[in-house]
Parts: structure tokens; sequence; C-alpha cells
């Protein structure tokens, strides 16, 4: 987020930092990357090796679309007990599951707790719904305030600044560790 909470502006970032994006690539690599659809389609493309959780009203009319293809929709709690056993060579490059409740989907998460860590990774609705699930939150503070129409939420009273990951002239990468107890039904969920 910039200094004045912008996480996006008309459905794109409105930054460009090579850096963070290895960083991330290296945090999220492996791992279950939770997305809404606007997110989805401002990426334009699955995350390479991680599983992309994409949470959209209509699942079963955006699978029949291309770009999703081949998605996954329902089964949550047999998909994720098995996903803990995929190595990274036997997922694939298009690894897209369709979420229309997730709710059910950290409901099975909590219940079968695979090995895979669940990641959070926007945009501002499904960070306002999922942050108080959140148990971790790793943030990139970019040091400038930009014009946008998508906003992180305010989290300072429930969190702690544990370390600053990476530091560099434009941003750094801080790490942020739950103080209060999450809300009910919470999952080991990374925002």
């Amino acid at each position: 987020m910039s200094l004045n909470r912008v996480i996006g502006a008309d459905g794109a970032i409105p930054w460009h930092l090579p850096e963070d994006f290895k960083w991330f690539k290296r945090l999220t690599t492996g791992h279950f990357v939770l997305m809404g659809r606007k997110t989805f389609e401002s990426i334009g493309k699955p995350l390479p090796n991680r599983t992309n959780i994409i949470v959209t009203r209509r699942p079963r009319r955006l699978a029949r679309e291309e770009r999703f293809a081949p998605a996954f929709i329902g089964n949550w709690r047999p998909r994720l007990a098995r996903s803990y056993q995929l190595g990274l060579t036997l997922m694939t490059d298009r690894d897209v599951w369709l979420v229309r409740d997730v709710d059910k989907l950290a409901t099975a998460y909590e219940q079968v707790r695979p090995q895979r860590e669940l990641f959070i990774v926007g945009g501002a609705q499904i960070y306002r719904r999922l942050l108080p699930r959140c148990s971790e939150l790793f943030l990139t503070v970019v040091f400038r305030e930009v014009e946008g129409d998508a906003f992180f939420p305010e989290f300072e009273d429930e969190f702690e600044l544990i370390d600053v990951l990476l530091r560099t002239a434009d941003f750094e990468v801080r790490h942020y560790r739950r103080i209060t107890t999450p809300a009910a039904g919470s999952v080991r969920a990374t925002c």
C-alpha cells in the first residue's frame, strides 16, 4: 500500500516494483493464493506454481471461459486434503479454483490444515472481508502517496510489527503478527 493506503487505481497497481514482485514470488510459490475476480483479471493469468483461488459470485459461468480453464469448483475439503501431497513438480501453470463461498473454503482449510500456506493477495473487498481471519500480514509499504480507488483496510490496532524483511529506497516489506484474538472460525491465513 502507499502512504495514503492506496492499493489500486482503475483496476491496476499504481506502481511497478520488480524487487517487490520477486520477493512476492519467492514467498508465495508452492502455496495457495486467494484473490478476488477483479484482482485475477488485473493480473491476466494464473500465477504459476501456485494454486490460484479466485472468489467470484459466478464460478460456473467463469469456469467455461478459456482464461480460467481448466478450473475446479467445489469439494474443498477433499481437494485441500490432497493438495498438501502435491509437490511443486506436480502443480500445473493453470491451477485455478473458483470459489463462491469463501467461508466454506476457509472452514475446509481450518479442518484439513494442509501444509501449504494460504495467502490472501487482494483486492480491497477481499482484504476487508478476510483480514479478521488472518494471523499474519506481509505488507509492502510504498514510500509515496498516489491517487487511487482501492484502499487497504485499517489493521494497526489488531497487528504488531514483527520485522522489516526487505528495505529499498522506494518501499519496504513489513511483517506483522496478530495481537488480538482472531475472528471465530479463523484460519492461519496470511495477507
